[in-house]
């Protein structure tokens, strides 16, 4: 799948596809062990490595595919089919990249000029604190649900140095992975914490506070890069869709059979089963279309040279927001309908019901972030300024 990274080649959305097709069987030979073992298998991280993910929102200019979000999106859902962890990082990747924009040329090079596939991990939940010192900064602090930090060659994260937000990386090596990611759901995404303890860092790893007037560094001046930074939702957000639908698809075929305790008759034939299906179905569908409906919007515009206003970009959020919750609660009713079979442990329907109530309470996508868009809607004081970058 992977192109000569200094070609002009450009593969289109059919062959980025088809090199994840390619990848979704060995990410779903290692799906369990992944599950015991809190990380991604090296197998399975090789195979999306070799599928063209970390180079989907990656600048041409850095070997690249800057890849338009619809695409994007796809890859994450389909991906998600054979592993929502595996599919996770497919923003473990291309997160970073997106925030590139604003950062010097020279660090974003040192990260990807020379392997266009190099892993640098991110996490905004804890700012690091930075000290100012001759030749660079001195570091420290802990960083959180620093997903896929087992295969990454950097981390990067927030700095307060003064008060003032920059951006450093810092060398995987130096860091310390505290191994205290064991949770209910995604186990598989390798979300543990790192610790800083004093690293020297130097000047060319690090950004400083970028502001509408930073110029954007010349690898990232294509279409893509004029879309508003909440287009990362692309690189997520679908893997509530695989989940949905594969709950939607394991309970239609348990229904057969199925007959509720102490009931006569199938729960095929019963009235309240069926209208918890029509819900669900209506809920998915609609979710998933005003999803895709929403990115398309935001890369149109960017072709068109249209800069995105505040209330473009509450909407793309709200369409990633909607998105999760909404399919949270296909889960929830696929769980009304199949029962003691939504908790059977090992089995697929359990697994989609504890990654679902793992991502429907991330900090970008939680429920709280409908009354952040009403705010933009309602010109009301913005609880969550993000959502306008």
């Amino acid at each position: 799948m992977q192109t000569d990274p200094r070609t002009d080649i450009t593969p289109s959305r059919a062959e980025i596809l088809a090199g994840t097709s390619n990848a979704k069987r060995v990410v779903a030979a290692h799906t369990t062990w992944a599950e015991q073992q809190c990380r991604l298998h090296d197998e399975a991280f090789a195979a999306i490595v070799a599928a063209g993910v970390p180079r989907l929102f990656l600048p041409k200019s850095l070997g690249g595919f800057e890849a338009d979000p619809v695409t994007c999106a796809l890859v994450c859902e389909q991906l998600a089919d054979s592993d929502s962890a595996a599919a996770w990082h497919v923003m473990v990747f291309n997160a970073a990249k997106l925030m590139a924009a604003k950062w010097p040329q020279e660090m974003v090079e040192l990260l990807w000029a020379a392997n266009p596939d190099i892993l640098v991990s991110a996490s905004g939940h804890s700012p690091m604190q930075g000290k100012k010192t001759s030749g660079g900064y001195i570091v420290s602090g802990t960083q959180r649900f620093v997903s896929g930090c087992d295969h990454a060659a950097w981390l990067m994260s927030p700095m307060l140095v003064d008060g003032e937000m920059h951006m450093v990386v810092v060398p995987m090596s130096q860091c310390k992975k505290l191994n205290n990611w064991d949770t209910l759901g995604m186990r598989g995404s390798g979300s543990t914490d790192v610790l800083l303890d004093d690293i020297f860092v130097p000047d060319v790893q690090v950004a400083p506070p970028a502001t509408p007037e930073t110029p954007t560094n010349i690898h990232f001046r294509g279409q893509l890069y004029s879309c508003p930074s909440r287009i990362v939702f692309a690189t997520y957000v679908p893997v509530v869709f695989s989940l949905a639908r594969r709950a939607l698809d394991q309970v239609s075929a348990l229904v057969a059979d199925k007959t509720p305790g102490g009931a006569a008759g199938k729960v095929r034939d019963k009235n309240i089963a069926q209208a918890h299906y029509g819900k669900a179905l209506a809920q998915y569908r609609a979710a998933r279309l005003m999803f895709y409906d929403a990115l398309q919007q935001a890369w149109d515009q960017a072709g068109e040279g249209q800069v995105a206003d505040d209330v473009d970009r509450a909407d793309l959020y709200l369409a990633g927001t909607h998105a999760v919750q909404s399919c949270a609660e296909v889960v929830r009713h696929v769980a009304d309908i199949a029962a003691t079979a939504m908790i059977a442990k090992g089995s697929e329907l359990e697994r989609i019901g504890r990654d679902m109530e793992t991502l429907r309470h991330h900090g970008f996508v939680n429920e709280s972030r409908y009354a952040s868009v009403a705010q933009v809607h309602w010109g009301a004081e913005l609880d969550y300024p993000a959502m306008l970058r």
